[in-house]
């Protein structure tokens, strides 16, 4: 029998995923993910799609912390402007 794999979104789901705390839990949590790897436990080959979703979301997490070293220091800069 040919396996049947579901993920339904919730209807609010673009909303939530959409947002700084939601692209943050997908990095720990993600439905694409798990989909590939039940399918890969199943005898698929998605090695390839897994391979990039790994890069996509080490990018993510790279500009992320990115982010957040540089706020303080752009509020210490405008912080010395303001003197």
């Amino acid at each position: 029998m040919e396996k049947k794999y579901e993920y339904p979104a919730p209807a609010n789901y673009p909303d939530v995923v959409n947002t700084d705390e939601g692209i943050e839990k997908l990095i720990t949590k993600s439905n694409l993910e798990a989909l590939l790897t039940k399918m890969g436990d199943d005898g698929h080959d998605v090695s390839a799609p897994l391979v990039e979703l790994i890069a996509m979301r080490n990018f993510i997490v790279q500009k992320m912390r990115g982010n957040k070293n540089i706020i303080p220091l752009v509020e210490c800069i405008l912080f010395e402007l303001k003197k």
